[in-house]
């Protein structure tokens, strides 16, 4: 009896975790539900063998586990550094990621691609895994986009935001944004309502290199400071505000949701991404 109540306390634990930090459980699951749908028959298979679990199991997997020791080499900070002009974002060279969510990817892409998983013990490759669809969501996530202060000092907080004249979290509101209005909306509901995506429009997300991500992903942070900006009282955003706020949540979340899908439906096809358009 001990030990059910234990494992019933370790789930809640869990949740709550989840629910505090990145794009919420509720948006990280929603992310990799979508990416799981537009999976290739073959990656969706792999994925299986590697995972034994659907994908969403491990949505939320690395902020629960963001504390254990074992995983520290690879639970860096979530967020990512913008280039210093704020046009795209700093991806980390030498394959380590340094600090920086993109550098995740890259070292993920540098083990796996190309066929390399294949050479690699089952639990490097179910780790790599795990690391990517949690951290393919969070570098889409508006708050998780930091800009440099010499070039942006507009984006320097000193006000803050607050909701009813109390201290909130700009952080917060971005990573609850999908789930705003949804009260008790299951991630399949969700997908059902967004997922509308063109096949145009999917290619367009997928293309390119690491460095083109970057450039969406940076422009979602911008959109993010102009939405809410210093001082914001989130209270009195109108309906329209609002409603631009959950149009760039939901763009974001459906952005990482492809990209998510494309690089496993390319690494389990034996190909890679590039990280840069430089030769």
């Amino acid at each position: 009896m001990r030990k059910i109540k234990l494992s019933i306390l370790i789930i809640i634990a869990v949740c709550s975790v989840q629910s505090a930090v990145a794009w919420s459980g509720f948006g990280h699951c929603c992310i990799v539900y979508i990416a799981e749908q537009h999976l290739t028959p073959e990656a969706k298979k792999k994925c299986h063998y590697y995972l034994r679990h659907s994908l969403p199991y491990y949505a939320g997997w690395m902020d629960s586990w963001r504390g254990a020791e074992a995983y520290k080499s690879v639970n860096n900070p979530h967020s990512g550094l913008a280039t210093s002009d704020g046009k795209t974002m700093l991806i980390d060279r030498g394959g380590k990621p340094k600090g920086r969510v993109m550098g995740h990817l890259r070292l993920a892409l540098a083990e796996l691609g190309d066929g390399k998983y294949k050479n690699l013990p089952d639990s490097v490759v179910r780790q790599r895994i795990i690391n990517m669809v949690h951290y393919v969501g969070d570098m889409h996530c508006p708050s998780h986009v930091k800009f440099q202060k010499k070039t942006f000092p507009q984006y320097v907080y000193t006000k803050g935001v607050t909701r009813n004249g109390k201290v909130a979290s700009y952080h917060g509101f971005w990573d609850g944004s999908p789930g705003t209005g949804r009260y008790k909306w299951t991630m399949e509901e969700y997908a059902a309502a967004v997922d509308n995506v063109s096949r145009k429009q999917a290619k367009a997300w997928q293309s390119g290199s690491l460095e083109d991500w970057g450039r969406d992903i940076a422009r979602g942070g911008h959109r993010g400071r102009e939405l809410l900006p210093d001082g914001t009282d989130i209270s009195k955003m109108t309906k329209e505000q609002k409603a631009e706020a959950i149009a760039l949540a939901d763009e974001m979340v459906l952005i990482a949701a492809y990209r998510l899908a494309h690089v496993l439906n390319t690494i389990f096809a034996d190909g890679n991404i590039p990280i840069t358009n430089k030769k």
